[in-house]
């Protein structure tokens, strides 16, 4: 073959276009972990997408948005983008190509130029150059013209195809770390910054006066009609309040100036509940922060983090976080608390120890609160809402408010069911990585 080279570069650009000509989704976009059939398409942006269930395909048809990153068909760009984009993100790497480039063609050129030399007979005009450019054979090479050491050195080929592979290698290792981190995130969060923006802001709701202390109430996440209410119970209630250094509530009228002032929240467990929802080893992930980044405490830790205290085992549980201060110089004082888990991975297939990914917000305190003369303004507002939901829960499924409201959920009424996969325990297991009985 005369040019292995361009045969090989035509290969690969050839594999490229087929690729993406052919992709197709294999795994349903919404339920990632589920194969998708030909049973179950729809049609978006002239492409097929196909899906596992006919519910994911009617999420996918009312939130496309949100999961058109996990379509491979649809991520076919101009093949001008893809090289704008290419060189914009890897400019030192597009560098180190055309070094190499250089070093071959240089190497490639000076055989050839020394073949010519000793095969072809010299013309007139070659004599010349050549007595131009003669020097003494006694001359040292580093006395030689730069050209002429260039054309003439001995370079390996080895060096330049070392450098090469071991660029090719960083590329597919942070290619592979790009897709693990992703992966990570996806895992952790889901739609949460797509749902309620960067930072996340719970949804206030339109009916709720302004307020220093309120309850909230979590619904559970499965449906079925073998379950009381057809799974329309209450799993978790949460008290907030606003309160100072001694725990003492906070209303309006209250001066506050130059004081230190608190979030108090309380988490109950309603009756009849799961166990496996309040074990010590799922409580302990729990904290409160002002951060939301989103490998928070994965690098480094949570550093304003308030960790939950137990008041009362597999009951209750409490925290009180500091909102600081307003100070002469201001009369307002805003932000969003986040009510946190710490999630874990496995940064390796083949070791079993974990280490922290980041921290899902499963809800988030807004507080507002606003002074005159130092004094508390029935402008003053704090909140509560919910910042994630789980995959089985599709908005259009259920409505939020039987999920996380500020309106009473139904309590069950006795002992609930004891199918596993009913109350949805496995999914919390496999969530997890753990088993229930274990822990």
């Amino acid at each position: 073959m005369k040019n292995p080279i361009r045969t090989l570069m035509f290969a690969i650009s050839l594999a490229v276009v087929c690729s993406h000509a052919m992709a197709t989704n294999v795994m349903c976009p919404v339920l990632r972990d589920r194969e998708a059939t030909d049973e179950y398409v729809t049609t978006y942006q002239g492409k097929t997408v196909r899906f596992c269930c006919n519910e994911c395909r009617q999420e996918f048809e009312q939130n496309a948005e949100l999961y058109v990153s996990e379509v491979p068909q649809l991520q076919n760009l101009a093949w001008g983008d893809r090289l704008r984009d290419f060189f914009d993100t890897n400019t030192r790497y597009v560098a180190i190509g055309l070094l190499l480039t250089l070093l071959i063609g240089l190497r490639a050129y000076g055989y050839q130029s020394t073949n010519r030399i000793c095969d072809d007979p010299p013309t007139e005009a070659a004599i010349d150059v050549a007595e131009q450019f003669a020097q003494p054979a006694s001359l040292p090479p580093e006395r030689l013209p730069l050209r002429q050491r260039m054309l003439t050195a001995k370079v390996s080929p080895v060096i330049p195809l070392v450098i090469l592979c071991g660029y090719l290698g960083y590329e597919i290792w942070s290619l592979r770390d790009h897709i693990a981190s992703t992966a990570l995130a996806e895992e952790i969060h889901f739609a949460t910054f797509y749902d309620f923006g960067t930072p996340p802001v719970p949804e206030r709701p339109a009916d709720l006066e302004n307020r220093l202390s309120g309850s909230y109430y979590r619904g559970n996440d499965e449906r079925s009609p073998r379950l009381f209410n057809e799974g329309n119970y209450r799993t978790a209630t949460f008290h907030i309040q606003l309160v100072d250094a001694e725990g003492t509530p906070l209303v309006v009228g209250d001066d506050i100036s130059d004081r230190e002032v608190f979030l108090n929240l309380d988490i109950d467990r309603p009756p009849f509940t799961p166990d496996f929802l309040y074990l010590p080893r799922v409580m302990e992930t729990m904290f409160l922060t002002r951060k939301s980044e989103i490998f928070l405490g994965r690098d480094s830790p949570v550093e304003d983090a308030v960790m939950l205290e137990t008041v009362e085992p597999m009951q209750r549980w409490n925290a009180r976080f500091s909102l600081g201060k307003i100070s002469c110089c201001s009369k307002e004082l805003r932000g969003v608390v986040y009510v946190c888990e710490q999630r874990f991975y496995k940064p390796h297939w083949w070791s079993s120890s974990e280490q922290v990914g980041g921290a899902r917000m499963h809800y988030g305190v807004r507080y507002d609160l606003a002074t005159e003369d130092g004094r508390l303004t029935d402008a003053s507002d704090i909140y509560m809402g919910a910042l994630y939901r789980t995959r089985k829960f599709p908005k259009w499924k259920v409505p939020m408010t039987e999920w996380f409201s500020h309106e009473p959920i139904p309590e069950l009424p006795g002992p609930n069911v004891e199918d596993k996969a009913l109350l949805g325990i496995d999914d919390h297991e496999a969530d997890r990585g753990v088993i229930a009985e274990t822990l």
